[in-house]
C-alpha cells in the first residue's frame, strides 16, 4: 500500500508536531486555545492534512454548539462545495450536502446554503425537488468555512505516481502467482509401469517410487528470471519515492547517528513538499483564527486576530544536542521565546515561560528576597504618587552598585 506510505510519511513530517502559536496579547492567547482544546486542534488538523493529501483539498466548518460553545470540524470534499469571486481568495457562499435515509430506507438530502450572515436550509426527500425550509442568521461576520488546499493544483501527495503504484502492485501480484503457482506443480512421472491406486498409496506410505527402466520424474514448473524481475520492483520502487518526494526512511543510509544538516538533505526533497503545504494550510489557520475572534469580539473581547503568530515544525529525527548547542550560542542574540520555539521537545512555549517564571518567583520567595523587593517596590510607588514635586525615590545599592 504505497499510496498509504506516501500520505502516513507526508503528513506526519509536515504536522505530526503541533502547530504553535503565540501572541503578545496573553488574553487573547488564552481565550484561543481553550477553544483549541476544547475542539481537539491537535488531531482536527491531522486529519484535515491528512484529508487533503488524499484528495488534495478539504472544508472545516465552524458553528457553535448547545452549550455556545465554538466548534470547527471537518467537511469532506464530496460534501462542500466553496464559491468565489474572479481573483478573490474570501469565499462569497458555501453549498454543504447532508446525505441520510429515513426509517423506510427512503433517500433523504439536506443542503445548507451559508451567506456571510445567514443560512439557507433546502431538503428532498425521496429523490423529489429540493424545498426551501428556514432561513436563519448568524453571527460569524463571514462564510464560516475554511478551505484546506494541499497546493494549487488541488493534488494529492500520491496521485502523481498512482500508474507506478499499479505497475509494482502488479509485478508483485505475479512474482506472488509464480510462487504459488510453483508450490502447486503437477508431478511429471515417465515409465512407471502398469501400477493401481493401491500401489500409489504404498508408495506414498514408504516414500519410495519403483520404474521401469529409463523411467524418470519431474515437476512441471514455470522457469521465473528472478533477478531481472527484481531490479524491475526495485526501481519502480525508486521512482515512486523519487517522483513522490518521499524518501524511503527504511534505506540504509538513513541509518547511524546523523547530523541534523545530513539529514537534511535526505529529507530535502519532501521539505519542498512540505513548503508548500505549510504555506496553504497557513493562510487557512488564518481564517480559522480569524471567525473565532469574530465570535470573541462579540462575547465582548477587543482581539485582532493578526496578533497571533502561528509556526509549523517538522516531525523528523533531531540532535538534541546540536540544538541545545545552537540556542546556547544564541543566548546574547535571540529572546528567551524565540529559543524556546527552537526546541522540538517544547509543544506550547507561553506554558514554558509562564513555568520558568513561577519558579524563579518560588526560588526568590524561598530566601525572602521576592517579597522584600516587591515591598521595596511598592513602597517607593506610593511615595512618588503622594509627593509627585519631589525627585523620584532612588532604590537601595550595595556595595557593587546592583539594586538590592
Amino acid at each position: 500500500n504505497m499510496a498509504k506510505y506516501i500520505t502516513d510519511t507526508a503528513v506526519g513530517y509536515f504536522i505530526g508536531k503541533p502547530v504553535i502559536y503565540s501572541s503578545q496579547d496573553d488574553a487573547f492567547l488564552a481565550a484561543l486555545q481553550d477553544i483549541f482544546d476544547y475542539n481537539d486542534e491537535q488531531d482536527e488538523n491531522t486529519e484535515v492534512a491528512k484529508t487533503c493529501s488524499i484528495d488534495g483539498d478539504c472544508f472545516e466548518m465552524l458553528y457553535m454548539d448547545e452549550d455556545a460553545q465554538v466548534r470547527f470540524v471537518k467537511v469532506a470534499p464530496g460534501n462542500c462545495i466553496m464559491i468565489y469571486e474572479t481573483g478573490y481568495t474570501t469565499p462569497m457562499a458555501a453549498l454543504r450536502f447532508i446525505y441520510s435515509r429515513d426509517k423506510d430506507d427512503h433517500p433523504i438530502k439536506k443542503v445548507e446554503f451559508w451567506t456571510a450572515t445567514d443560512c439557507w436550509y433546502f431538503v428532498s426527500f425521496n429523490g423529489g425537488p429540493l424545498d426551501l425550509v428556514d432561513i436563519r442568521p448568524h453571527y460569524w461576520g463571514d462564510v464560516p468555512f475554511i478551505e484546506y488546499i494541499n497546493n494549487e493544483e488541488r493534488l494529492g501527495d500520491f496521485e502523481g505516481v498512482v500508474s507506478i503504484i499499479d505497475a509494482y502492485n502488479r509485478a508483485q501480484s505475479n512474482t506472488a502467482n509464480f510462487f504459488q503457482y510453483n508450490d502447486e506443480a503437477i508431478l511429471k512421472v515417465l515409465k512407471m509401469g502398469a501400477v493401481t491406486s493401491q500401489d500409489i498409496a504404498e508408495m506414498k506410505e514408504k516414500g519410495a517410487i519403483i520404474l521401469e527402466d529409463g523411467g524418470d520424474i519431474q515437476w512441471l514448473i514455470k522457469e521465473v528470471a528472478d533477478t531481472p524481475l527484481e531490479n524491475y520492483k526495485k526501481r519502480l520502487r525508486e521512482d515512486m519515492h523519487l517522483f513522490s518526494s518521499v524518501p524511503n526512511l527504511n534505506d540504509e543510509n538513513f541509518g547511524g547517528n546523523l547530523s541534523g544538516v545530513a539529514v537534511s538533505y535526505k529529507l530535502w526533497g519532501l521539505e519542498q513538499i512540505c513548503s508548500i503545504k505549510e504555506r496553504k494550510f497557513k493562510r487557512a489557520l488564518q481564517r480559522r483564527i480569524e471567525l473565532i475572534t469574530n465570535i470573541l469580539n462579540i462575547q465582548g473581547g477587543h482581539y485582532d486576530y493578526r496578533d497571533i503568530d502561528i509556526q509549523f515544525r517538522r516531525n523528523k529525527p533531531q540532535n538534541v544536542l546540536e540544538i541545545a548547542q545552537i540556542i546556547t550560542m544564541l543566548a546574547s542574540d535571540l529572546s528567551r521565546e524565540s529559543r524556546l520555539k527552537m526546541l522540538p521537545t517544547v509543544d506550547n512555549v507561553q506554558d514554558e515561560l509562564e513555568k520558568l517564571r513561577e519558579e524563579r518567583r518560588e526560588d526568590m520567595g524561598g530566601f525572602g528576597g521576592y517579597d522584600a523587593l516587591a515591598h521595596a517596590l511598592q513602597e517607593a510607588q506610593t511615595a512618588a504618587q503622594q509627593e509627585p514635586s519631589q525627585p523620584p525615590v532612588q532604590q537601595p545599592q550595595g556595595e557593587s552598585g546592583v539594586a538590592t
